[in-house]
């Protein structure tokens, strides 16, 4: 190595000391200034890599990718805006909790605020959304390799520690980028002579284990048990053993529970005091006022549902516990009254042993409710003559194979899932990036979600959505595993004839925010070498999503629906369900 250029020398050290430490999955972007990094990623045989043309859509990918691996993928850029465009996928993984790996390359001071070619400042470009940034030298023997590699450790130890994030790591290069060019003289890496001769990382961190004190434990079950209307809440949860956990908790109390889609719980052999509609029963104002609980057990990340908090603000419990594994602040009512950062199995270990079963009138009230309202969802879009997005979301859950990935679009998917899909006997991984809720990197994230647990995947996706993302579609060529994309392309936005603003002047409306359109996808499929079929009726959806799942490539389904139709269709539903909970209240 001493013979080496040292741009090169830094790059391979960095390189190998990220996949010691178990970081082997490298999304590179092609650019001249990175070169020494390319070179050593291409010429490490332990790393594995994917050439992504489209920096913000490499962003995604390694998002997506980290979210099924758990642990950080590392995105590689050259210098300038290729850098900025990383923001969105920074940001999403920042609030999501999502580890993430950036090695931007850079130019040398000397040409920083000279109007050189492709330069700006990118020393702390991404602000507040990393857990850590570092700006390296350019290479020089002043700056010693041992440095380096602790760097290198620190940075993977901040990306995914109690509180996993993206890091960033700005890497100066100046000319020439490879050999020849200065090397270093053989006393320079003296201090590194044992890690060039084993394969352990130069710094090992060992991950802290959070713990609870028995004192906090029992205050915790004592509430719990003196709680007469208890609600346990299970947002998004990422492991499965956190899963196994939270239903520990779920089992042992036999209380009211709402399961959020991205929970993992929903779609699976769960138990049947589980909620699935929970946000459609409160629909009911009746239903709604005389439900409330006096104690919620939030367990996991955010709830999809909007209606829930709205029903909590009105309903305010006595006390409202939430556990989870990071420190940020997840209240967005303020209405947390003890909120314990903890490692949920490790917690569940000793909570439940303290815990009594809750099976009384209050649980067997919502059970009661949620079998009337699941039928009546089953009746209604069973007998819809339309091809509707809540057909489409309740066929996918039926139909999805076993021990696959759904991933969901933000916007209408999501809550569609959420408030018509049926639970079943399968093992489902459920995603979707709700840190921020964007549609941006939809396609990229969920390419990257299956490239790590190479697993069939589902991803339901909007037109806007899509359009967003399209030439995401040129790395889904590349991957090798069975990938059905449902487009629902109901010709823009439908999520905003929900809202207040689609009471406004129609043009103005159908321009500036339903963004309408008339494109259809089937030639930009056939561009990028995929396979496309359109479907506008029902048993034409079953058809192409049962034949396309079971195909070794890509496939793109394009639903065609009505913005229109489906709006009525939601309402309609929604009508049933306020008519069918008064009846049965009022009783």
């Amino acid at each position: 190595m001493a013979k080496k250029n040292l741009n090169l020398f830094w790059a391979e050290i960095i390189i190998e000391e990220l996949i010691r430490n178990g970081i082997d999955y490298f999304c590179i972007c092609p650019g001249s200034r990175s070169t020494p990094l390319v070179l050593a990623i291409a010429e490490n045989a332990k790393a594995q890599s994917v050439t992504l043309i489209d920096e913000r859509g490499a962003g995604f990918h390694a998002l997506g990718y980290a979210k099924a691996a758990n642990k950080p993928a590392v995105i590689v850029t050259t210098s300038g805006t290729a850098v900025a465009n990383l923001y969105p996928a920074v940001i999403e993984a920042s609030q999501d909790h999502v580890p993430m790996i950036i090695l931007s390359a850079d130019r040398p001071l000397e040409l920083i605020d000279t109007a050189a070619n492709q330069t700006i400042n990118q020393v702390n470009i991404f602000g507040q959304y990393t857990r850590y940034a570092f700006d390296f030298p350019t290479p020089t023997e002043d700056f010693p390799p041992e440095a380096v590699l602790s760097t290198v450790d620190q940075a993977v130890y901040q990306s995914r520690n109690n509180n996993p994030g993206p890091v960033h790591l700005n890497c100066r290069y100046r000319k020439p980028l490879e050999a020849p060019g200065a090397t270093a003289k053989p006393t320079y890496m003296q201090n590194i002579t044992t890690w060039l001769n084993d394969n352990n990382p130069y710094t090992h961190y060992v991950n802290p284990i959070p713990t609870i004190d028995d004192s906090i434990i029992k205050i915790l079950a004592t509430d719990i048990n003196r709680a007469k209307r208890p609600m346990i809440l299970v947002g998004k949860i990422n492991s499965d053993p956190d899963r196994k956990a939270a239903l520990a908790i779920i089992n042992k109390l036999n209380c009211t529970v709402y399961a959020d889609i991205t929970s993992g719980l929903r779609l699976t052999d769960c138990p049947t005091h589980i909620m699935r509609y929970f946000d459609q029963e409160l629909l009911s104002a009746e239903f709604n006022t005389k439900t409330k609980p006096d104690l919620i057990l939030h367990l996991g990340s955010r709830i999809t549902s909007k209606r829930v908090n709205e029903y909590l603000d009105q309903n305010r419990p006595t006390h409202y516990i939430l556990i989870k594994d990071n420190p940020n602040r997840l209240d967005p009512i303020h209405i947390v009254t003890r909120y314990i950062q903890a490692d949920l199995p490790v917690l569940t270990d000793n909570l439940v042993k303290q815990l009594k079963p809750k099976a009384n009138n209050y649980s067997r009230f919502f059970t009661q409710k949620a079998k009337a309202v699941d039928q009546l969802i089953a009746d209604s879009i069973n007998n819809e003559e339309i091809l509707s997005e809540a057909f489409i979301a309740r066929q996918i859950s039926t139909d999805i194979p076993d021990h696959s990935n759904l991933f969901l679009s933000n916007s209408m998917p999501i809550r569609d899932m959420d408030l018509y899909s049926q639970s079943g006997l399968k093992k489902i991984t459920v995603s979707a990036n709700r840190g921020v809720s964007g549609i941006d990197g939809i396609i990229s994230s969920a390419i990257g979600f299956a490239q790590a647990n190479k697993k069939t995947t589902t991803l339901i996706i909007g037109d806007l959505a899509f359009m967003h993302d399209i030439n995401a579609l040129a790395t889904l060529k590349k991957l090798n595993l069975p990938f059905v994309i449902v487009l629902i392309n109901n010709g823009g936005g439908g999520i905003f004839h929900f809202l207040p603003v689609s009471k406004c002047d129609k043009d103005i409306f159908q321009e500036h925010f339903a963004a309408s359109h008339q494109f259809t996808f089937a030639g930009a499929c056939n561009t990028f070498g995929i396979n496309h079929c359109q479907v506008s009726d029902k048993q034409g959806f079953i058809n192409a999503y049962r034949k396309a799942i079971k195909k070794s490539s890509p496939t793109v389904i394009e639903a065609i629906t009505n913005r229109v139709a489906n709006l009525k269709s939601r309402r309609d539903i929604k009508k049933k369900i306020i008519n069918l909970l008064d009846k049965e209240i009022n009783k």
